[in-house]
């Protein structure tokens, strides 16, 4: 038999992937919770394993994995010389979310959570909670009564606040806790389509005290959904730390935005990507205040058994933000269309109102000038006399039903006009900031320029969102059960773990080395992103060359020195692409 040279096969960067999954032990945690089926060829921590490289080769569906795998070459990526792609199909794999969704994906990605902390040194000082919508395509009227073992139900798919504006469609919520230390997921779950976010932010910092081990030094971050009794109950209870941005809706905003803007400090921040732009500027003061908030008790029925009152101790920062003023600015022409739509409505419902006297009209004019807070258009207001009697007219009465008034009566004429485009300038410097707010806890002493630094880390959770929408194309759903989209939920939080812990760790070690990795166009930069990282490693793929003896040998091409830069960054040996096959 003659010398033979086989087709390259794909490496890529799939030896990479399945390495921080080794390192990981993620394989063996799953295998060690999930009850097999004696018939079950391969268990379902290989077939997470594989569906993770489907993931990581650019698509998420069950459909074709197998197709799409077989041009790679797996036993070397596997580390498995017996390794067979066809013992997964896609009913083997579809099985695997349905045993993920019985043991409880919230005890598994508990478990690894811990796991990857402890292997790769995560800092835990600092956990930012966010969620976001991903729609779905399709009725699903039918229940899934599906239980884990510990009875939690599936989420339901329902219709609720769209964040992807599309009211019209189905959807399920997802929520995600990150490390401030390069943003890696430490949790993350699908959650019904209508929860309400104060519900879903105490469940997630309840899960606090089963990742770290003493949770009174870590501290929760979220948006204003954070900062309300159910939250903040939790918080004080177990003796936690909440760092979040304060509702406009609370009194206490209304009371610091109406202090004379005095501030006592200023942060400059230069932005790491344009060097030569000016850099950002937070100008800041805070005051210490009490606010009170009333707690709902609910009984095992559901229904509510008493209220309790709750005082919490708190720190306000105002902060105005040239970064904020600077997006407004960008955006004026779209706030000038929608104040003008605002506007309208507001004169078709105020103009229909009847007055008895003059000064019922004044006061009436005068509040609403007061109140109307444009920013491109003022609002004008005359009172005008009627002889006759106030006639409705027709059509759907108002929400609101004025008492009826059979005598001359006085009525309040509105009417805008727009203001220049300087004017609009300086009132949207008046608005653009926000108020962040944390509890005064004992023994905590954070200032206020670093309370400032920390809640910008909130953008974590913004990049984890765009991976699952775009990159890993996850939005929109098309499974048919809610058990199986509640446990793809679980497989895309671990692939976010992967893709953010390659990230942390090559940055901190090329900045530690001093060292640099080629990103777009080319460029040399230390602050490389995980979808350049991977790019690397476009060219990697192996050969097998079968002797006239019958014996192989198998070759690894594209190997070069700046992906053996980011595996040994990585903590990666290059011994992770060194050929496996099935001797004869």
């Amino acid at each position: 038999m003659p010398t033979k040279l086989s087709p390259p096969k794909r490496l890529f960067h799939l030896p990479v992937v399945m390495d921080v999954i080794r390192r990981m032990k993620l394989i063996g945690i799953i295998d060690k919770v999930v009850k097999e089926d004696p018939r079950s060829i391969v268990s379902t921590g290989d077939c997470i394993g594989v569906m993770l490289c489907a993931i990581f080769s650019g698509a998420h569906d069950l459909y074709r994995v197998r197709e799409r795998l077989d041009r790679y070459d797996m036993k070397t990526i596997m580390r498995n010389p017996k390794f067979d792609i066809e013992r997964f199909p896609e009913e083997r794999l579809a099985k695997a979310l349905d045993d993920i969704w019985r043991a409880g994906p919230d005890k598994l990605i508990t478990s690894i959570a811990v796991q990857l902390i402890e292997s790769f040194s995560i800092k835990t000082d600092f956990f930012h909670f966010d969620t976001t919508s991903l729609t779905c395509y399709g009725a699903y009227e039918a229940e899934d009564d599906l239980q884990t073992l510990s009875g939690d139900m599936p989420p339901k798919v329902t219709y609720g606040h769209s964040k992807d504006r599309r009211p019209d469609l189905k959807q399920i919520l997802y929520g995600m806790m990150v490390s401030s230390d390069g943003g890696v997921p430490v949790f993350g779950q699908v959650l019904d389509g209508n929860q309400s976010d104060n519900i879903s932010t105490a469940a997630f910092f309840a899960r606090v005290r089963s990742l770290v081990e003493d949770p009174r030094k870590v501290v929760c971050v979220a948006d204003s959904k954070g900062w309300c009794g159910r939250v903040l109950s939790l918080i004080l209870d177990q003796d936690m730390r909440l760092l979040s941005r304060l509702p406009r809706n609370h009194g206490v905003h209304h009371t610091i935005m109406s202090m004379k803007w005095e501030p006592t400090d200023r942060i400059e921040i230069q932005n790491k990507r344009r060097k030569h732009d000016p850099p950002e500027i937070y100008e800041f003061f805070g005051c210490d205040i009490d606010e009170n908030f009333t707690i709902p008790e609910i009984g095992e029925d559901g229904k509510e058994i008493t209220r309790r009152s709750l005082a919490v101790p708190a720190r306000a920062v105002r902060v105005f933000s040239s970064a904020l003023l600077k997006r407004k600015i960008s955006t004026l022409g779209r706030i000038r269309r929608r104040e003008e739509r605002q506007a309208k409505a507001f004169i078709r419902d105020h103009q229909k109102r009847a007055y008895a006297c003059d000064d019922d009209a004044k006061r009436a004019a005068t509040r609403d000038r007061r109140e109307a807070r444009y920013i491109t258009i003022d609002l004008h207001a005359s009172i005008q006399h009627h002889d006759g009697t106030y006639r409705k007219g027709r059509g759907r009465p108002p929400k609101n039903k004025e008492p009826g008034i059979n005598v001359p009566h006085w009525r309040v004429v509105y009417s805008t006009s727009p203001v220049a485009e300087e004017v609009s300038k300086d009132r949207l410097k008046e608005t653009s900031s926000f108020i962040i707010i944390r509890n005064r806890q004992i023994g905590w002493n954070i200032s206020d320029a670093e309370m400032i630094m920390k809640y910008k880390g909130q953008y974590h959770n913004e990049h984890g969102f765009s991976w699952m929408k775009s990159r890993a194309v996850m939005n929109p759903v098309f499974l048919k059960t809610p058990h199986r989209i509640a446990s793809l939920g679980f497989l895309y939080c671990i692939g976010l773990m992967i893709w953010t812990i390659i990230q942390r760790t090559i940055r901190q070690e090329l900045i530690k080395k001093k060292q640099l990795l080629p990103h777009h166009n080319r460029r040399m930069t230390n602050n490389i992103t995980t979808r350049f990282i991977l790019e690397l490693f476009q060219e990697v793929h192996s050969q097998i060359l079968t002797h006239s003896n019958g014996s192989h040998e198998v070759f690894i091409h594209g190997i070069t020195q700046y992906n053996a830069r980011a595996c040994r960054c990585l903590g990666s040996k290059l011994s992770i692409f060194k050929p496996v096959f099935e001797a004869n």
